[in-house]
């Protein structure tokens, strides 16, 4: 899931990195369509096989254009566990251990480096955090109270 704001001018950019992971926008795997964006929400994109459940390039460019995502990949037992990867516009991504239905597990170690329930609530809590919609403007956005509402 993709969201934050960004200027028009940028979104042929943004739409290229897509197309070079070549996601779908359902699990059925209709494809991207460019002039879809929807009205309410995050982009959302997937696919059943991605190395590492990355897409490399549109991370790559949500991280350029300071786009909030987040990214979960189921794990395979034995093998690779799953994951949720969390980036808010800024800072580095954040990968938090999920379980396969997608909700936050906390080590006994994690529980107590945390150390209170405060702490893991509130870890929880951004673990489980969505992007906002994703805007297309026809300017860079000036406005700070603007930018921070919509990169959280």
């Amino acid at each position: 899931m993709i969201g934050g704001i960004i200027p028009r001018s940028q979104y042929p950019d943004f739409v290229q990195a897509i197309v070079h992971d070549n996601p779908a926008i359902d699990w059925d795997g209709t494809p991207f369509d460019p002039t879809y964006l929807p009205a309410t929400g995050p982009l959302t994109l997937m696919d059943h096989e991605v190395a590492n459940g990355c897409f490399e390039k549109i991370e790559e460019s949500c991280r350029r254009l300071g786009l909030h995502y987040v990214r979960w990949s189921d794990g395979f037992g034995g093998t690779f566990p799953s994951v949720r990867g969390i980036y808010r516009g800024h800072g580095e991504p954040q990968n938090f251990l999920t379980t396969q239905d997608d909700q936050r597990m906390f080590s006994i170690e994690r529980i107590r480096q945390l150390g209170s329930i405060a702490a893991i609530e509130a870890e929880y809590r951004l673990a489980r955090m969505n992007p906002p919609p994703l805007v297309l403007v026809d300017k860079e956005p000036t406005d700070e109270a603007m930018t921070e509402t919509v990169h959280g």
